[in-house]
């Protein structure tokens, strides 16, 4: 394997990513694989100042044309993912050092004195090993929520007049920007916000049936979720979650979850997994009254350069 990576090419090669996710989840090793939708949801909704296409990193794999051994993003933070069975192995290693050299080198000429990794599973013994010899601690972490999909779920009850349905798509972008811009407490431009997610909505990993809102009597969105089949695991995945402050105690972010819950065993999932800052009591509250438990912690790593 060369320790130095090629540059991301193209639609094939996100495939790749994902791929390896999936072998990753399917192992279940005992290292933390990121969800299919939280790939998908990094890369084709980007903050509005940063594009992470120029910053990803593949390793291909000698001996299995097509196949990669691991691949790196490198942002706010430097997330490195590898085949499942190169766990706690040199070539794994190479790869990890090679990111984390890469992002400081970034860190620094940004006049940073900070690298981050992120997603580490606190009963990862080899990768928090790892980190730990190399300088990082422990500084944050979020919950890592799951719940099954075995029995039938209820259809969800709403206030009288609101509705549950898949999103419109284009049709009203501005309406489905506008809810998560308000849940969220963006600071950004609306109109910048609104093209970012009209964009999110033109890409292919996009399906409104997927996009389940929560709509008032006056048309507009209150609540939203946006639900990421695995077909390989048939794990699904929720990514994001919210509620807008003008429509919050109604009970519409537990009726968009249910309802995408029963969509997700429509689509062949056996189980459901959310994650959410650790000290988010409100939403860690939602998932429960959902049904969701935590199972895990992932923790935030910090370095100092």
């Amino acid at each position: 394997m060369s320790s130095d990576p090629r540059p991301y090419q193209g639609q094939t090669d996100f495939q790749k990513m994902c791929a390896l996710l999936q072998a990753g989840r399917a192992a279940n090793n005992g290292t933390y694989y990121v969800h299919t939708g939280d790939l998908s949801w990094w890369l084709y909704y980007p903050p509005l100042d940063h594009d992470h296409w120029q910053n990803i990193y593949l390793w291909d794999d000698p001996t299995n044309p097509g196949r990669i051994l691991g691949w790196a993003l490198l942002s706010s933070t430097f997330d490195v993912y590898v085949q499942p069975e190169l766990r706690g192995a040199p070539e794994a290693e190479a790869m990890y050092a090679w990111a984390e050299d890469r992002r400081a080198a970034l860190a620094r000429a940004n006049g940073k004195d900070k690298i981050h990794m992120m997603w580490v599973a606190q009963d990862d013994a080899v990768l928090t090993g790892w980190l730990q010899g190399r300088g990082f601690r422990l500084i944050h972490s979020d919950v890592y929520m799951t719940r099954t999909l075995d029995m039938p779920i209820a259809a969800p009850s709403l206030p009288e007049g609101y509705t549950v349905r898949s999103s419109a798509g284009e049709n009203e972008a501005a309406a489905r920007a506008a809810a998560q811009y308000g849940a969220f407490e963006s600071s950004a431009p609306f109109d910048r916000y609104e093209a970012r997610f009209r964009r999110f909505m033109q890409s292919p990993v996009y399906d409104p049936d997927l996009d389940v809102v929560a709509a008032a009597p006056d048309g507009r969105i209150g609540a939203f979720c946006i639900a990421w089949p695995d077909p390989l695991n048939k794990v699904g995945l929720f990514e994001p979650v919210g509620t807008h402050p003008d429509f919050q105690r109604k009970g519409l972010g537990k009726a968009v979850m249910t309802d995408a819950l029963r969509r997700l065993q429509g689509c062949g999932m056996t189980s459901a997994n959310v994650c959410t800052d650790s000290e988010n009591e409100p939403a860690v509250k939602l998932y429960e009254v959902v049904g969701f438990r935590t199972v895990n912690q992932l923790g935030l790593y910090e370095k100092i350069l």
